[in-house]
Order: C-alpha cells, then sequence, then structure tokens
C-alpha cells in the first residue's frame, strides 16, 4: 500500500464549513484511488484545515486532477474549500485550488494549479 497526504483547507467566510460527509477520489497518469471518506468530527468547519490519508494498492502515478464530492446530512448545507494539496509517497506535492462553493451532491472536478494560467 501506498499513502497520500491530503489536506483540506476550508474558507474562513461565515458559512464556509459543512456538516456533509466529504468524499476524494485522486486522479493520476497510472490509475485512480477509490473514492475515500475524509471522516474527521469538525475537519470541515469554517477556517478549518484538516489532514487525512488516501491509501492505494499502488502509485497512481503524478497526479492530474481531483473529484469532491459531498454527501449532506439531515439540512442541506454548501460548502466553500479553498484548496487541497496532495502530497505522494514519491514526495511530490501537488495544489488544487478550488475557492468555490460546492452547494449540491455532484462530483467536483479540479485541477492541479499549474494546469491554470494565471
Amino acid at each position: 500500500m501506498v499513502d497520500y497526504k491530503v489536506t483540506v483547507s476550508t474558507a474562513c467566510l461565515d458559512d464556509a464549513g459543512t456538516s456533509s460527509r466529504v468524499h476524494i477520489k485522486l486522479w493520476g497518469k497510472d490509475g485512480h484511488s477509490e473514492r475515500t471518506w475524509l471522516e474527521g468530527d469538525s475537519s470541515f468547519i469554517r477556517g478549518a484545515v484538516s489532514s487525512f490519508t488516501v491509501s492505494c494498492p499502488v502509485s497512481i502515478g503524478k497526479l492530474d486532477g481531483i473529484e469532491l464530492d459531498k454527501k449532506p446530512p439531515e439540512i442541506q448545507d454548501d460548502w466553500f474549500p479553498v484548496k487541497v494539496v496532495v502530497k505522494s509517497p514519491e514526495e511530490v506535492t501537488y495544489t488544487f485550488p478550488i475557492f468555490r462553493s460546492i452547494t449540491t451532491t455532484k462530483v467536483q472536478k479540479n485541477k492541479k494549479s499549474s494546469d491554470y494560467a494565471f
């Protein structure tokens, strides 16, 4: 097994946090991870920076993107993540900027920051 260290940052805005179950899937040149629940009691509250581990049987290679989705609790809430940072088992760090509210349970796809023109 190889482990990817995932850090998720939630915005410091009013109502930016969520109590939804958040899941992530990592996409690489050589495959993808399973959809993984990012479990934690207060992981996605306003201003939180939370760390998780996503394990894969083998390395999925250079990361191309991520997918985020959330399963709402009884009451629908929005979530405003700022970025996701992934450190690969090869010690390469990938940053995925988000800067948008996730309002539905639809899967949100993001590419790494080097794929954006600034």
